[in-house]
């Protein structure tokens, strides 16, 4: 048989090998391989319990019958069992060769489009309020959206990216209340602050008013008394009906409280703008609420005419969670005729399935939400047929700093601008503290070349320290230890990848061309571990894109890495630059030149840029 030429390939021979098999015996011949728990036993095996019934025979009989069906050939070195368990060990010198030339041949791309069938997928990520800057919250969701979406990109798929700025409503209305009583027309130029930061400086004076204003009118009152949502909504609140007044006049069209909600949401963007650009962030399309609120609101008008929807005693428009297997009911339309958030993502969603026809409709937002979005999907399968079947929430946990590490600018929210800055000083910090121990050497690089790398390494550490724990998963974060050049972090990654550069600059082989005789060579067990690992990376970017979960991708660079640093240090059993074969020597700078494109690959996917020098 031909050698396959692709991992992929490699793997489709080997399903349909131990399938031919398996059908041979009268067996399905679906198999699942997994590493056995002993090296020595082989690469990967399967167990045949489930075949016992069928067969009427013991498992350790079925799977003495299975190896002596199978055999060997190109790929397969040798087949043996273990009790019930059907072993299997590849030649490794057609595993590195299949591995090394594909990956010499399409570089970071080689283990890309592995989609089955790939499908077109809109992602909804970040969606910041224009009333206060991005904060920690925001950083693992724009994480999260970005690996994902890079993730399914990479697998195959066509990612379509959007930004949902919620532009509008009672929150938007407060600060612009605020700017009136206290800014004295001043501007973020004027403060000398990016507007993210300016705006939300207004949001949380007005939130320190309102609190002033509430406990006074509690003052000398008796009896029972609202609590302070139920004080904002009524007439007792000066600032809360002149609030509520700001957000009529808005949405009728004032032409006065438009013009500054437009310099306020413009202030707010651009500073988001530098945010997201620090970050990596980019998006195909953006969205405003302020937009598409109005066709949420037709949509309901709609609803309530075809009586999926209808008017409350006191004029507001609701649904009857009865319909959709709930109790209570929900407000889409206030009595005074205002909407709701409900309301606006009704209108949102609808637009993007008439505008982009995506197969699925991913939002990315917090787990506190998970009861909103399943609302949500329910209803727009009220009004539309079949779309709550095509819409999936992307639910996250919480994170959060040791407690007293950092204050927030504008209030009790640690603010992204204020994380990154520090990631960015404690980078800075490891480099001059390394440069000093004589562990790098920093000292001839430029002040632009120092604060770039200080930026990468502190942007690595803080994506990877986040992509070490599942979507789901709640988890403190600590800026000090994520920034460790040692261990799971992400300037480990990268100083592994420049590792792999080092070598091959060093050698003169920059770009390796491929030399099957040499990459047969391989073989040490070390060796063989470092194939397997690289080998392992298309299945777990499927696996990583079946899930939605970027931590597949940091957990395994991790391993490769470690792996690939443990055979490195092996010096006496594994000399690269002074292995005295040529032949051996080419195979392995072919190893570290394999390993250094899947890690930069991955990391890739996480947002991380590499660094070819460190």
């Amino acid at each position: 048989m031909p050698l396959p030429t692709t991992i992929d390939a490699l793997w489709n021979h080997l399903d349909t090998t131990v399938g031919d098999a398996l059908e041979g015996l009268g067996l399905d011949r679906t198999v699942v391989f997994a590493p056995p728990p002993d090296p020595t036993l082989g690469d990967f095996g399967f167990p045949c319990f489930q075949y016992a019934k069928a067969l009427r025979r013991a498992p350790m009989q079925i799977a003495a019958d299975i190896a002596a069906v199978l055999g060997t050939d190109a790929v397969i070195g040798e087949v043996n069992t273990a009790g019930p368990y059907v072993n299997l060990r590849l030649r490794v010198d057609a595993l590195a060769r299949i591995l090394l030339g594909q990956t010499c041949g399409a570089g970071d791309r080689w283990a890309a489009g592995g989609a089955a069938a790939p499908s077109k997928v809109m992602i909804e990520y970040s969606s910041p309020n224009t009333n206060k800057p991005l904060h920690l919250g925001h950083i693992r969701n724009n994480l999260l959206g970005l690996a994902v979406s890079r993730i399914l990109g990479y697998h195959g798929d066509h990612v379509h990216t959007v930004n949902l700025v919620n532009d509008r409503g009672i929150h938007i209305s407060k600060t612009m209340v605020a700017y009136h009583h206290w800014a004295g027309g001043a501007t973020p130029e004027d403060a000398g602050v990016k507007g993210d930061h300016f705006v939300g400086g207004l949001y949380v004076r007005f939130d320190r008013e309102f609190k002033a204003e509430f406990a006074g009118w509690k003052a000398g009152r008796t009896g029972e008394l609202p609590d302070e949502d139920a004080y904002f909504n009524n007439d007792d609140s000066a600032l809360g009906k002149e609030t509520r007044n700001l957000l009529l006049r808005w949405e009728a069209g004032d032409a006065e409280v438009l013009d500054l909600w437009r310099r306020m949401n413009r202030w707010v963007l651009d500073g988001f703008a530098s945010t997201y650009e620090r970050m990596g962030c980019r998006f195909d399309s953006y969205q405003f609420e302020s937009e598409t609120y109005k066709l949420g609101k037709a949509v309901v008008r709609e609803g309530l005419d075809s009586g999926v929807f209808h008017h409350r005693a006191d004029g507001a428009a609701v649904l009857d969670l009865e319909k959709v297997g709930l109790d209570g009911e929900k407000v889409l339309l206030r009595s005074d005729g205002t909407s709701v958030y409900m309301t606006q993502d009704i209108g949102t969603a609808l637009s993007r399935f008439t505008e982009h026809d995506p197969d699925r409709l991913l939002y990315v937002v917090g787990d506190e939400q998970v009861y909103h979005f399943q609302l949500l999907f329910k209803i727009l399968g009220l009004v539309r047929e079949g779309l709550a079947e095509r819409c999936g929430h992307l639910a996250y946990g919480m994170i959060r700093l040791p407690e007293g590490r950092m204050k927030s600018r504008e209030g009790t929210v640690v603010d992204a601008d204020d994380l990154m800055d520090e990631l960015h000083a404690l980078a800075a910090e490891e480099i001059a503290a390394r440069t000093e121990a004589g562990k790098a050497h920093y000292d001839d690089l430029s002040e632009e070349e120092r604060d770039l790398r200080a930026e990468r390494i502190a942007q690595a550490a803080l994506k990877f320290h986040m992509f070490r724990f599942t979507p789901k998963k709640s988890f403190e974060y600590n800026p000090k230890e994520s920034i460790d050049f040692n261990g799971q972090t992400g300037p480990y990654c990268l100083y592994t990848y420049a590792r792999t550069r080092s070598i091959l600059r060093k050698a003169d082989a920059d770009a390796p061309g491929f030399d099957g005789t040499a990459a047969a060579r391989l073989g040490t067990p070390q060796e063989r571990t470092v194939l397997w690992d690289i080998a392992a990376f298309p299945r777990q970017v499927q696996e990583a894109a079946r899930l939605l979960d970027p931590s597949r991708i940091a957990e395994y660079v991790y391993t490769l890495c470690k792996d690939f640093n443990l055979m490195f240090a092996d010096r006496e059993g594994h000399p690269i630059l002074t292995c005295p074969d040529p032949d051996l020597k080419q195979g392995r700078l072919l190893l570290a030149h394999a390993a250094g494109v899947t890690i930069r690959a991955g990391l890739a996917l996480l947002g991380i840029e590499t660094l070819e020098e460190m």
